[in-house]
């Protein structure tokens, strides 16, 4: 790969190393104007040193991180309607731009400010991008078309981080065209030993590292309450879906009790019906019905988060 050139006019290529970790001071520590500012560089070495760890073993030889940034992972109409605000909770990443690869480090946000990797890794490389746009205003986002014919639209970039990627882009797109690889496409890495993941083989080939997999979700998720968000650990749905879980529960058994005669029904109110055999087991129903699709849709929204690979220890 040719080396990337000057991207500010008033900036000449500059690299150091960090902690290890070769990085272009000109593009790292500056805004989308070339502009050094105390800020910004304290911003980029706070994340480099988040990352520090999985950097040295996952970058390679002449390979130099240029920028970093946060975004939020491609998310499907149904995590947007079902999960709401928590969606960007449950999909935060964070952007290493380097030289060769665009790397994508799954985070978890801090209760006060900043963020902690969650050994999540995936990468790219820059001859498998056939195409990268940022588009938006108020909601700035990332479109990747990869050479498979792939398209991923990340969200909610920040403003700065949108500016500088849209000067970076198309320069590492035409020195990255050399470099392609069968996938094609965003692959996950093994966050011990950088070795490219095999989709839904839930253990690294080459450090044999288990990963968290779809079969133990599948019965966690409609076995035990609230059981799908706290396998894939994120407590504070779990918990809330494991208080609807428990009410769902209860009122099912309490209304084929009801159905089968067990127990009678207590008395109605004055104007309300009373509750017979039948209609109990109509409520039985329902119920069923209800808690099968909540815990249906938690299977989806956690099966996804396997599917990106959480290390099992």
């Amino acid at each position: 790969m040719s080396t990337l050139p000057a991207i500010h006019p008033n900036q000449a290529p500059r690299t150091s190393t960090i902690a290890g970790i070769a990085v272009r001071e000109d593009l790292l520590f500056t805004n989308h104007k070339g502009e050094g500012k105390p800020k910004l560089r304290k911003q980029a070495e706070k994340a480099l040193e988040g990352l520090q760890g999985v950097l040295l073993r996952l970058l390679e030889p002449q390979e130099t991180v240029l920028y970093v940034t946060r975004a939020i992972a491609p998310l499907s109409a149904l995590e947007q309607l079902t999960l709401g605000w928590y969606a960007n909770a449950m999909h935060s990443i964070v952007f290493v731009v380097t030289n060769r690869r665009l790397l994508r480090m799954r985070v978890r946000g801090k209760a006060f400010g900043g963020w902690t990797w969650i050994r999540g890794v995936m990468a790219v490389r820059w001859g498998d991008v056939a195409e990268a746009k940022v588009k938006g205003w108020l909601s700035r986002t990332l479109i990747l078309k990869y050479r498979n014919g792939r398209k991923e639209r990340y969200w909610r970039l920040t403003s700065q981080g949108a500016k500088k990627l849209k000067l970076l882009l198309p320069a590492l797109l035409s020195t990255g065209t050399g470099e392609t690889t069968a996938a094609q496409g965003m692959v996950p890495l093994c966050p011990d030993c950088s070795q490219q993941l095999q989709p839904r083989v839930y253990e690294c080939g080459g450090c044999r590292l288990p990963f968290k997999d779809e079969k133990t979700l599948l019965w966690r998720n409609y076995l035990l309450p609230g059981g799908g968000y706290l396998y894939t650990g994120w407590g504070v749905p779990g918990v809330l879906h494991a208080i609807v879980d428990c009410f769902l529960i209860v009122d099912i058994v309490l209304y084929s009790l009801y159905a089968l005669g067990v127990i009678a029904p207590p008395t109605p109110k004055r104007g309300e019906p009373p509750t017979t055999a039948e209609s109990a087991a109509i409520a039985v129903g329902f119920l069923i019905f209800l808690f099968l699709f909540e815990n249906t849709i938690a299977w989806l929204h956690n099966r996804r988060v396997v599917r990106e690979f959480i290390p099992a220890r």
